[in-house]
């Protein structure tokens, strides 16, 4: 097999630590850690990274055992989270676990990497004994009663006042109430049609422990579910990162398995070039969970260079696989003429001076004005901060009008996502991508629960003001095996940007879209679902159609692909022929606010074209 010369490179200066032939190399036994041996070793790996604060090129490397991890107690505010590993203000540093479990106790971030470069993450896993998150076998149901079977030794608990606690270290909690999910018994996937609390408002039920040791809790049920059926139930949301990634750069993180995490598995901002291997969100099958990590198995907002995610395997995870994304900035108003007031929200990232950004249209959400920053300062009014003020090198006279938002031009990422598995085990979606980067996404193969890949937008709508209009997408030679079961989404793959339009014409927001060679394994309709895209290709594809679930009655759904205010679009050599003698549905594409020159299509199996109002079925 031919070699390529950047293959290479990387191959090398990932074997030596980022190229770092000077590499200091500490055995952590030099510092009295041992694998095994149960002590917290939290306090030794915090006077370690100290003492080497200021080396260049230190490689930690661990024997292969146990290592663990408590809080330390003398931290400054005893109610935020404790680091285990607190990279910050580093270069060249390689922490090399050789195999071994890092698990953690109570509330803690385990890597906290802040201003750093040429960070090296390998060859270990990320758990706790005891998780945030509890789960229980469903024994038996009615309609308002649900008793459940709970392995107090793993997820100990207790009755009060007739409410059923959840004990943990350090912590008491009841069941939460922003999602708690159902699993089927065998092969732990979520629940067909499974929505977010799909049972109803168990955290208000009434609870009382039974003769035979369960814990029966009293509640409207909403579904019965089947008996053996497995249930997550969250005790907190969106805690503390597992490995948190902050403006820095070159991050290479290979080898790992995150059984568990307080919120976000790997989560980065404002870092450049990054590089995840063999980095596995996946649920504990020695300890029989079903759950992962409390939110997104990754996340990254405002990072630029490269995201390179490639052989990871999801599942177990409490929100979507991949989320990467930039951040818009509502402007509240205009101070003069070079100064504008920016809306402060927490997916905030800022703007340094020198970066450029776009000036956004709040009615068409469109990319006009670049501007350059020249300062970005905190406004503040009687002591409490109200925004963020930005002054331009630019005269700015006349170009912003109410709702504008801003987008940084220079924190968005090229994007590759190769040859991972997204399971459907995972709560929600498979890849979440905005950028007017490069994107790839190739050689996947997914079983999601909610839609396999979304590109969306958010201008506010949300509250999220997640940006990041894409320019350059292709999705290709992929499978996507029996996904889009359950709620998130609208289709298997969904573009759903939050834009409004004053007509037909008004330009699109996404751009240069191509779904390529890929193999859809499907029980249902929807295939494709595409609001405002400008150049969208469905191309060579192979639809092969399944009985493993029943198909949607939503007669919404009817539909393989469904185009809204989409321009130019191109449908062709896709093959859907049948399978045993069983046609795939539909075959039909419906289209809403379109002219008939903005669809065009080719080859065999041509696709029905309907109008939205036609509810047939085939």
């Amino acid at each position: 097999m031919r070699i390529t010369l950047i293959s290479f490179l990387l191959l090398l200066l990932n074997s030596t630590c980022f190229g770092q032939q000077d590499t200091v190399e500490i055995n952590v036994t030099d510092y009295n850690i041992h694998p095994d041996s149960r002590d917290n070793i939290e306090p030794k790996i915090r006077k370690l990274l100290d003492e080497n604060r200021n080396r260049r090129n230190l490689k930690l490397v661990f024997p292969r055992g146990r290592y663990d991890f408590w809080p330390n107690e003398g931290r400054e505010d005893p109610s935020e989270p404790s680091f285990g590993f607190d990279i910050h203000d580093a270069s060249g540093v390689c922490i090399d676990g050789q195999g071994s479990e890092f698990v953690f106790h109570g509330k803690m971030m385990p890597f906290n990497v802040q201003n750093a470069a040429d960070i090296t993450l390998r060859n270990f896993s990320i758990d706790w004994d005891r998780p945030f998150i509890s789960q229980a076998e469903i024994v038996q149901c009615g309609d308002d009663f649900l008793d459940l079977k709970i392995d107090e030794n793993v997820y100990p608990y207790e009755i009060e006042n007739d409410t059923l606690y959840f004990k943990g270290e350090d912590w008491r909690s009841k069941i939460g109430t922003d999602y708690n999910n159902i699993f089927n018994a065998g092969n732990k996937d979520l629940v067909y049609e499974t929505t977010d609390n799909p049972l109803g408002e168990i955290w208000n039920a009434t609870a009382e422990l039974r003769e035979n040791g369960l814990v029966r809790l009293h509640f409207p049920l909403e579904r019965k579910p089947e008996r053996g059926t497995l249930i997550a139930l969250y005790h907190d949301y969106y805690i503390t990162d597992g490995i948190q990634l902050m403006r820095s750069s070159r991050l290479w993180l290979e080898q790992i398995n995150i059984y568990h995490a307080l919120s976000v598995g790997v989560g980065a901002s404002e870092c450049e070039d990054i590089t995840l291997k063999q980095v596995n969100i996946i649920a504990n099958e020695k300890k029989n969970r079903v759950f992962s990590t409390v939110a997104d198995a990754t996340h990254f907002n405002g990072c630029k260079g490269r995201i390179v995610i490639d052989s990871c395997t999801v599942t177990g995870a409490g929100d979507d696989f991949v989320n990467i994304h930039g951040m818009y900035a509502p402007v509240v108003k205009v101070l003069g003429d070079h100064e504008v007031l920016l809306k402060k929200h927490n997916r905030y990232i800022g703007f340094k001076p020198g970066e450029k950004v776009w000036r956004v249209d709040a009615a068409t959400m469109q990319r006009w004005e670049i501007l350059s920053v020249a300062e970005h300062a905190d406004s503040l009014k009687n002591d409490t901060l109200v925004g963020y003020r930005v002054r331009f090198t630019e005269d700015i006279s006349g170009i912003f009008k109410s709702g504008d938002v801003l987008e940084n031009i220079d924190k968005n990422p090229d994007v590759e996502i190769t040859n991972c598995l997204v399971m459907k085990g995972s709560r929600a979606r498979g890849i979440l991508v905005s950028s007017p980067g490069k994107v790839r996404i190739s050689n996947n193969r997914f079983h999601t629960a909610g839609a396999a890949i979304l590109i969306e937008g958010d201008r506010g709508g949300k509250e999220y003001y997640e940006s990041g209009a894409v320019r350059d997408v292709a999705i290709e030679n992929n499978e996507f095996d029996n996904c889009f079961t359950s709620e998130w989404g609208q289709a298997v793959i969904s573009i759903t940007p939050d834009t409004s339009w004053k007509d037909a014409a008004s330009p699109a927001y996404h751009h240069n879209i191509r779904i390529i060679g890929n193999t859809f394994k499907h029980f249902d309709y929807a295939l494709l679902y595409a609001r405002s895209v400008d150049t969208l290709v469905f191309s060579s594809n192979k639809m092969i159609p399944t009985n493993t679930y029943p198909r949607s009655s939503n007669k919404k759904l009817k539909r393989n692909v469904y185009l809204d205010r989409c321009q130019h679009v191109t449908i062709g050599d896709n093959i859907c022929d049948p399978i045993g003698g069983v046609a795939f549905p539909g075959k039909n594409v419906w289209v809403e606010h379109m002219e008939d020159a903005d669809l065009k299509q080719y080859g065999p199996c041509p696709l029905k074209v309907s109008p939205p109002e036609d509810s047939s079925d085939d």
